[in-house]
């Protein structure tokens, strides 16, 4: 019986600290909304005429623009409140982070373990993901998809 009242106890006081939790969760989501919008009007504000600008250039694309981004915003956030995401709180974390990185990276015998595991396909895997993103964004820096363009008017062609 004595057992009995101290589990009820421990259960009741999880309890209030989970509520306490959700309630500083909500107290901090809100705080973040306005944050968002405050930064979202102030920006409207200065960027109103180049923002203007720019959907007059896109024409008909602008709604659908508009739209998807809408959508991708709003999905974000449910991403972010979902896996409880938060940016690192300190740079000793930032710190540890990529030692432990390095320390695996420079340890032979990880490698070793990736290997007899099978976990190099996951690597490569990422890898490949890794190299992906670094083409698409040099694509985009260079606004074509084989090499940059070259101003080859002020060269001559004869041999």
């Amino acid at each position: 019986m004595f057992a009995r009242s101290a589990a009820v106890r421990s259960v009741a006081r999880q309890g209030r600290h989970f509520s306490s939790t959700s309630a500083a969760r909500a107290t901090a989501q809100e705080n973040a909304s306005s944050a968002i919008n405050d930064i979202s009007k102030k920006a409207q504000e200065i960027g109103g005429p180049v923002i203007k600008r720019v959907e007059g250039l896109l024409g008909g694309y602008s709604e659908p623009i508009k739209y998807n981004l809408s959508v991708a915003s709003s999905v974000a956030k449910q991403v972010y409140v979902a896996e409880a995401l938060a940016p690192p709180t300190s740079l000793n974390t930032i710190v540890s982070a990529y030692r432990q990185i390095w320390s695996k990276a420079s340890d032979k015998a990880f490698w070793a373990q990736m290997l007899t595991k099978g976990d190099w396909k996951k690597v490569g895997i990422y890898a490949v993901e890794a190299y992906g993103i670094f083409t698409i964004g040099e694509m985009i820096g260079r606004r074509s998809l084989v090499g940059y363009k070259l101003d080859t008017s002020k060269h001559s062609h004869a041999h």
